[in-house]
């Protein structure tokens, strides 16, 4: 499954090895890790990832996760869609990763039927309900890992009860909007729209989400 999907926006498999006690994969080296480490472990010496690079990463794994829906045959699955399993080359390109739950699907059917899988956090509530998964599953992911790439949380994160928050960031993101007309300063790391909160710089910076 892994050497059907060729694109610059998927982890590519370069080989293998097996001995009597270990059987192992071979990957390009990584070097700027995931975008969960770059958003929540990073050194503190190091800055955050700017607006730009974050636009970069978004539209990168989305590339990714739209060539195994519309260019594999039969379409690939990934199931498990979060920041964690987009990683970062050298030149921060986004590169989706981690196809371990990953299912195929042929064209003609609309879903496929597995015990759920997943991350908390990541998990479509359909899925959930009804262990079935589709592309329409991976794009809640995704849509989870735009989230997460905005405001820097984890997309489950039990250190927000302390603040009476949602554990849930979808939740969380969406009370936010239902109760403050100030949700981009609520929402959005500080540093990703103060550059842009004098007129209309502010309004662009919406558009542009």
């Amino acid at each position: 499954m892994i050497s059907m999907a060729v694109h610059r926006n998927l982890l590519r498999l370069r080989g293998f090895c097996m001995t009597p006690t270990e059987r192992l994969l071979v990957y390009p080296y990584m070097a700027n890790g995931s975008v969960a480490s770059r958003l929540r472990d990073r050194p503190p010496a190091e800055p955050p990832l700017d607006w730009q690079t974050r636009q970069r990463i978004a539209l990168g794994s989305a590339r990714g996760l739209s060539y195994l829906h519309d260019h594999c045959d039969p379409k690939i699955i990934h199931r498990d869609v979060k920041a964690a399993n987009i990683l970062l080359d050298e030149d921060f390109e986004a590169v989706v990763g981690d196809f371990g739950l990953a299912k195929l699907m042929d064209y003609k059917d609309t879903h496929v039927t597995t015990a759920v899988r997943g991350t908390i956090g990541h998990i479509a509530p359909e899925y959930l309900s009804t262990g079935k998964s589709s592309e329409k599953t991976d794009v809640f992911g995704y849509g989870i890992t735009l989230l997460e790439l905005i405001t820097g949380q984890r997309a489950f994160d039990l250190a927000r009860l302390a603040n009476d928050d949602d554990v849930m960031l979808l939740d969380w993101v969406v009370n936010c909007a239902i109760s403050s007309v100030q949700i981009v300063p609520q929402v959005f790391m500080p540093f990703l729209w103060l550059p842009y909160c004098a007129g209309a710089g502010a309004h662009l910076f919406l558009c542009n989400c």
